[in-house]
């Protein structure tokens, strides 16, 4: 075998790895919604939780529950969310999200909305209701943990993978092609 073969071969495998990782990366995209509970409000839901981690609310626009869709172009506003623990009976204070996170992943479209930590783990209710008992559309929320990270992390790896392993292989191969070039 002759010694740029070897570079040919270097080059084609770390950038198919690099494809293979940046594949990988967005199926994680696409799944990084997975976890969340989705609650059509008004109403309330009780969740088993975690202790001392920080839960977004998003607000999604579109989405599928129990084979129904929801779609609305309204915001949620004059919707408020509260957030009880059913464990000690404490009000657990919502606030805005540190980070504004959406997605917009095949059925599904959801911007975050409040975000709480949970104090002990246990079954937390939460219910969400219009100001002052009004009537309001039918939505959907969904409430889970890490999305912005998961997401975060999903893009980063699989720009990496792919800037990393395809630029790179690329690169070993064309050094390859002109070491060849200048033994003919």
């Amino acid at each position: 075998m002759l010694p740029t073969q070897l570079y040919f071969i270097l080059g084609g495998v770390l950038a198919l790895a690099g494809l293979i990782l940046f594949a990988d990366s967005l199926v994680r995209i696409l799944h990084s919604t997975d976890n969340l509970t989705q609650i059509v409000v008004p109403g309330e839901e009780d969740l088993p939780l975690m202790p001392n981690l920080t839960y977004t609310i998003f607000f999604e626009t579109k989405s599928v529950v129990n084979g129904r869709v929801y779609s609305t172009t309204e915001s949620a506003n004059g919707l408020t969310c509260m957030v009880i623990s059913r464990t000690s009976g404490n009000k657990i204070d919502t606030r805005s999200p540190a980070m504004n996170t959406t997605y917009s992943l095949s059925d599904r479209e959801g911007r975050s909305m409040l975000e709480f930590v949970t104090d002990e783990a246990g079954v937390y209710n939460i219910d969400c209701e219009y100001k002052n008992g009004s009537e309001g559309t039918q939505m959907v929320i969904a409430v889970g943990s890490g999305v912005d990270q998961k997401l975060v992390s999903a893009i980063g790896r699989g720009l990496a993978s792919f800037f990393g392993g395809v630029i790179l292989g690329v690169g070993i191969i064309v050094k390859g092609y002109k070491l060849r070039k200048r033994q003919a």
